[in-house]
């Protein structure tokens, strides 16, 4: 017997006692200053600590669809041309860090990677729409679940035409629950650019060019507010953007192609030709993989079984899928809806199935391919029947994927599934990683622990590397160290001081 329930999307409302609560405007700073280069400056000032910088690697300028997910907007809106574009409307909102109860979280989900609250108490970003004499919100939640005892937020005046806000978030708090900005740490920072009555038809478009989430001014920093940048009377340097590249989880070996020599890659049919399916319809197979639809007897409840021997849960334990689908994010219980793929198996002595919580598929332009370490936490259903035996330390004996769980006929696309175990390597490999704000002069120091990210003890294999711009690698060879599984880190210094640290996605085991 399995559970099976669609996620409430859980949007707070703005009331029109918000809306009409002048009172409640938070002071914001507001400039018409451009943020374009300017020829000449007479100060020079590092990039102050930046939450989207330091956590992601990957700043919140709009260059890429990953720096905002969309999926998650009240509101038409997309990233194009360096901008993030909102259309202005009842319920016009912007997801800076997300979070959804009943799921299990992976990617830049807040669960994993929360604000920390006492470092980063400012947002700041550049913002041009068409409206006088509004106001806008951000609200933040310390739980999941998104209620308003957990939730507080601030409410700022806007200003019409293109301005720089830098808001002030641990000043106060006067929304749903007014729980202070430095209670705790937050999972979900939520930004709403021009807040507007129901029922508001399409008013025109906000184009956000930046955001920043950052540290209070300072001596060192007394423009904080500013990305990178010259303002004609200084100039903000770039604090590095680091991201370890390899190891990572899709070095590890795959399942499918350890036991049965070819993976499942549903492009191929050959390589997926005794996998089975029930409840869908198989339409096509080409470049996307396998195109198929919903369909009954139990329409909402698609399956994909998959063959193979028992394994261990502990060896494999990254789950990856690359699957898309056809319509909008939505997670009610409707037609359309369920957009979210579970992850089902059984476990040696028991015939229990186990049940995965729900795994988030986002619409184009955000879903990506999935990664998740099932073994980081409780992967399963909060109402899973028990025996809950979960996944590591389990000799798993079937398995079974099921896409999404939309009553109506959806369509959707899978292209390949794995289970992968750590990277390993015999006696040597190389750690590779890039800085996205690369400056000519920088260097980094590798160093490897055999301890959780975090933890002391990490060794330095490699110190003043020169780093170049693009892919950068350091070898690592085991020598007269243990073999075992190591942890990678790397702390990465741009000429002016400023520098970042980030650890590899995965641990490479290391063998003679």
């Amino acid at each position: 017997m399995e559970r099976r329930t669609t996620t409430t999307r859980r949007v707070v409302a703005l009331t029109l006692a918000v809306i009409a609560a002048a009172t409640a405007v938070t002071t914001a700073t507001a400039t018409g200053a451009s943020t374009a280069p300017a020829t000449a400056a007479t100060s020079t000032e590092r990039e102050a600590a930046d939450y989207a910088t330091d956590v992601y690697g990957d700043a919140w300028d709009f260059t890429n669809s990953g720096d905002a997910n969309t999926s998650f907007t009240a509101a038409p809106s997309g990233v194009s041309g360096g901008s993030l574009n909102v259309d202005l409307t009842d319920g016009d909102s912007v997801m800076l860090v997300h979070s959804i109860s009943g799921s299990v979280p992976f990617g830049r989900d807040g669960a994993l990677q929360p604000v920390d609250t006492a470092k980063y108490t400012r947002l700041s970003f550049s913002m041009d729409q068409p409206l006088a004499n509004r106001i806008g919100a951000v609200y933040w939640f310390t739980c999941r679940e998104q209620t308003a005892a957990c939730g507080g937020g601030v409410t700022f005046p806007t200003v019409q035409g293109k301005n720089t806000y830098d808001l002030d978030l641990a000043a106060s708090s006067t929304l749903l629950g007014k729980r202070a900005w430095r209670s705790a740490k937050m999972v979900v920072v939520r930004f709403d650019p021009v807040v507007l009555p129901a029922h508001t038809a399409k008013a025109g478009t906000a184009k956000i060019d930046w955001v920043r989430l950052h540290a209070a001014p300072d001596a060192a920093h007394p423009h904080a507010a500013m990305p990178p940048g010259a303002y004609g009377a200084y100039t903000v340097t770039p604090a590095p953007q680091l991201v370890v590249d390899s190891p990572n989880p899709s070095q590890g070996a795959d399942l499918a192609a350890v036991q049965r020599g070819r993976s499942w890659d549903f492009r191929s049919a050959p390589a997926t030709g005794a996998v089975r399916y029930q409840d869908a319809t198989l339409l096509t197979r080409d470049a996307r993989g396998i195109t198929a639809r919903n369909a009954g007897p139990a329409q909402n409840d698609p399956r994909v079984l998959f063959p193979g021997s028992a394994f261990s849960g502990n060896t494999y334990h990254y789950l990856q899928f690359d699957m898309s689908y056809d319509g909008k994010f939505d997670l009610s219980g409707n037609p359309g809806g369920g957009k979210m793929a579970r992850l089902i198996w059984n476990v040696s002595g028991s015939g229990t199935p186990q049940i995965s919580n729900d795994i988030l598929t986002y619409d184009s332009g955000n879903q990506s391919e999935v990664t998740l370490d099932l073994t980081a936490g409780d992967p399963l259903d909060e109402n899973a029947i028990a025996p809950r035996l979960g996944w590591g330390g389990r000799t798993v004996t079937s398995l079974r994927f099921d896409p999404n769980e939309d009553p109506g006929a959806a369509t959707w696309h899978l292209r390949s599934l794995h289970l992968r175990a750590d990277p390993a390597a015999a006696g040597s490999t190389t750690v590779q990683f890039h800085d996205a704000a690369w400056v000519a002069g920088s260097t980094a120091t590798v160093a490897v622990g055999m301890h959780p990210p975090g933890s002391r003890g990490y060794v330095a294999i490699a110190k003043d590397v020169a780093v170049a711009k693009g892919t950068n690698g350091a070898k690592f060879t085991l020598g007269s160290m243990a073999p075992g599984r190591y942890w990678v880190k790397v702390t990465l210094r741009h000429p002016d001081g400023s520098e970042a640290t980030r650890y590899a996605a995965a641990p490479v085991v290391m063998r003679r």
